[in-house]
């Protein structure tokens, strides 16, 4: 009798547990949507925009002068970037909640993910000055290339979307015996906190999903969750740290290490 009470005590915790977390996944769900409809708002003024301008170039009753047009073609090409740029964003936030990415985790050259993101970022905002430092030479981090480089893509134009001030972004990776650790710098110390909480909460963002802007709080989402597939974590670090950061940590194809070792 007493060993089916012990079963039925941790069944029924289980049932709890389990109850719990659908209900979180309900919360998160119902949030994510919440989400979709604002950027849907944004999709449908992209839209009214283009056509708008579309509208006003083909009135053959009115002669608009070169510099007009040019304002209203340029209208027409900011709007159907951000059209992209938000389907594209909608669709990798649905795969990668749906767990429909193709994660392809291998050894890889972390400084070369690292030196893409700097030529990339540097390209897109030019008015930021970067620091990315990493060793030379290093072992292979178990990652997929791809998508650790779209995480950091995503995290990265956050932080610039939200800050439009001439500061240092900074990126410093450094190794141990088995981890890669990134740590993400910036001056904006309530910007970081959000990135760390996202990263700490990613169960449970209904408390800071509203302190930044909807697009950027997809991908805040979507990069989490990016993370979370190739089991990259925050790194243990202390609160008061200048400037402001988030770390975190990248496995070390373990094998390269045991082979330096023989």
């Amino acid at each position: 009798m007493a060993k089916q009470r012990e079963q039925a005590v941790q069944l029924k915790n289980q049932v709890q547990a389990l109850e719990e977390e659908l209900a979180q996944l309900h919360s998160n769900n119902q949030i994510i949507w919440g989400l979709l409809v604002q950027i849907g708002n944004r999709l449908q003024r992209s839209s009214t925009a283009i056509k708008t301008a579309v509208s006003s170039l083909l009135d053959y009753d009115i002669f608009w002068d070169e510099a007009t047009q040019y304002e209203f073609l340029q209208a027409i090409d900011n709007s159907n970037d951000e059209l992209a740029n938000f389907i594209v964003l909608i669709t990798l936030a649905f795969r990668s909640q749906s767990q429909t990415l193709e994660i392809n985790i291998e050894p890889n050259v972390l400084q070369e993910i690292l030196a893409t993101l700097q030529i990339s970022l540097a390209k897109n905002n030019p008015q930021i000055q970067f620091d990315i430092r990493y060793p030379s030479v290093g072992r292979p981090a178990l990652v997929d290339y791809h998508y650790l480089l779209l995480a950091l893509s995503l995290v990265a134009e956050v932080i610039l979307s939200e800050e439009k001030e001439k500061v240092v972004f900074s990126v410093i990776a450094t190794e141990d015996i088995e981890y890669w650790r990134l740590q993400l710098s910036h001056q904006n110390s309530s910007l970081i906190n959000i990135i760390r909480q996202f990263l700490e909460q990613a169960d449970d963002i209904a408390s800071i999903v509203d302190k930044i802007l909807p697009e950027n709080a997809l991908k805040l989402m979507t990069a989490c969750r990016i993370l979370h597939l190739q089991r990259i974590t925050l790194c243990q670090q202390t609160p008061s740290s200048e400037p402001p950061s988030v770390c975190i940590q990248i496995p070390i194809d373990i094998k390269s290490v045991q082979h330096e070792q023989l």
